[in-house]
């Protein structure tokens, strides 16, 4: 699994013109998932995303959790983080978990995070979505399943 980690003052997720999910605060985390991943292998991954210390304290330092600070999560799907851009321009997604697949894993990351105390939301799996963001910091962090194994 790979995640692109992003700290929000607030964001909001439409399909088809209608708001689906919005956070205050928080995190807006994209996903995507290769075709090697399982539940046991993005287990670590979903760890660190809920505990990631990327929100500042009282001094202004990134030293807070979503939890510390009452923040919520906007856990988004995203096969194209499997892009593959070594050949062309074009980019290639074989790498990317199959459709059915994905959205189990999808919807267990979804269950799993909330099983970890993250207040989160998702997206709708595969649909067409309009994500509007307000940057903090900017602070982004991206995070590999396969480099936590």
């Amino acid at each position: 699994m790979r995640a692109v980690c992003t700290v929000v003052k607030n964001a909001c997720l439409r399909v088809g013109g209608k708001r689906v999910s919005e956070i205050g605060r928080g995190l807006l985390v994209f996903c995507g998932f290769s075709g090697s991943d399982s539940r046991e292998s993005i287990e670590k991954a979903l760890k660190k995303i809920a505990g990631l210390r990327v929100m500042d304290d009282a001094a202004g330092k990134l030293n807070c959790s979503l939890a510390d600070v009452g923040g919520e999560m906007l856990f988004v799907s995203n096969f194209t983080l499997y892009g593959d851009v070594k050949k062309g321009f074009r980019p290639s997604f074989t790498r990317s978990m199959g459709y059915a697949e994905a959205e189990e894993l999808y919807d267990y990351a979804l269950e799993r995070l909330r099983a970890l105390g993250v207040a989160v939301k998702g997206g709708v799996f595969g649909g067409e979505m309009e994500i509007e963001a307000l940057h903090d910091g900017p602070i982004n962090i991206m995070i590999d399943s396969e480099e936590l194994a």
